[in-house]
């Protein structure tokens, strides 16, 4: 299985990412190039609204990754939608993706139906 998924749903303006394992230096870097890549391309086709993050099979990341994952959200600041749901077992995943996330506005569930609940209420 894959460690991440990166999709779009154009019409919804919806990006939805899916992230899985634990990830070393070269998982990061390639999935660091094609976020970027997606991110850019679809804020350039219209505005980005809406992000779902299925991290529920993502494990706690070393240090060393997790603060990877703060910067590129910061360097993309611009780029993310105003709206995003993250979703993440257990609390330590949710601290961890808190601190990584603080850039945006985004909020955090253990629940998938909660996030997705959340994150269309006001489409």
């Amino acid at each position: 299985m894959q460690p991440y998924s990166i999709e779009t749903d154009p019409a919804r303006r919806l990006l939805t990412i899916v992230m899985r394992g634990y990830w070393d230096q070269p998982t990061f870097d390639q999935f660091a190039g094609e976020y970027s890549q997606t991110i850019r391309a679809m804020h350039a086709s219209g505005r980005l609204h809406f992000a779902l993050i299925d991290g529920r099979d993502f494990a706690v990341q070393a240090r060393q990754i997790s603060d990877q994952f703060r910067d590129l959200i910061a360097a993309h600041q611009s780029y993310v939608a105003p709206r995003t749901a993250t979703v993440v077992p257990t609390h330590l995943n949710k601290l961890q993706a808190e601190r990584t996330g603080e850039a945006i506005a985004a909020r955090y569930f253990t629940d998938m139906a909660e996030a997705e609940g959340w994150l269309f209420s006001e489409a």
